[in-house]
């Protein structure tokens, strides 16, 4: 029973979850009321209390849900065994670019913290949650070019930090233009590109990508 129980708080959970990105996406994060999840999700305000303190902790949930597969990817390419991090972070990138296009939940959470998210105050939950992402991102891709650094395989006078950044900017700019304009920006063909380039500037060597036109 004890089980039961904590499957259905699971999938109650869950069901907000969906609900709040539904609301989020329609109508915007501030405009979004905890009751209006509540109705979308067919459970009571007291439901969604139980699971979430405020609306901030549901945001901060439903990215989690797509975000935590990311820098679990991320802690691997970075990882300070590894032999091929430039390879390896380009892989990365090639499947996160898939994920967003092709799995909607995916989607719908990038949609929402780039798109939905009013113009916050300096060090609101919205601010706090798009810093903690960036930041930890810079230094796991700051890692993966301080392994590829240590290896000797990027090019004289680059230091990772810069290289680092510079992805970055590439990446973000990237999604950004994609959710802005899907139909004109593919993000698997261009966005992959600009990754490509990048990487191949930083390179000692050539870089061979088997899927590479």
């Amino acid at each position: 029973m004890a089980r039961r129980t904590k499957e259905d708080a699971q999938t109650t959970r869950e069901g907000i979850l969906d609900a709040a990105e539904d609301c989020f996406r329609e109508n915007g994060l501030f405009r979004t009321s905890l009751e209006a999840i509540a109705a979308k999700a067919g459970v009571t305000r007291g439901a969604v209390y139980w699971h979430f303190k405020n609306k901030a902790e549901v945001l901060e949930a439903m990215i989690n849900r797509v975000t935590v597969p990311f820098f679990h990817g991320l802690e691997h390419v970075s990882r300070p065994d590894g032999t091929t991090p430039l390879r390896d972070l380009r892989e990365m990138m090639r499947q996160s670019f898939a994920d967003l296009v092709h799995n909607p939940r995916v989607r719908s959470a990038l949609e929402v913290i780039e798109l939905r998210c009013e113009v916050p105050v300096e060090d609101d939950a919205v601010t706090v949650l798009r810093k903690t992402g960036m930041r930890k991102t810079h230094a796991r891709i700051t890692a993966a070019f301080k392994r590829a650094e240590a290896l000797g395989q990027l090019r004289e006078g680059l230091q990772a930090e810069s290289c680092a950044r510079s992805l970055h900017f590439i990446i973000g700019g990237a999604l950004r233009l994609h959710l802005l304009d899907p139909e004109t920006v593919d993000l698997e063909r261009d966005g992959l590109a600009a990754v490509d380039l990048a990487l191949q500037a930083i390179a000692r060597e050539p870089l061979q990508f088997p899927d590479a036109s």
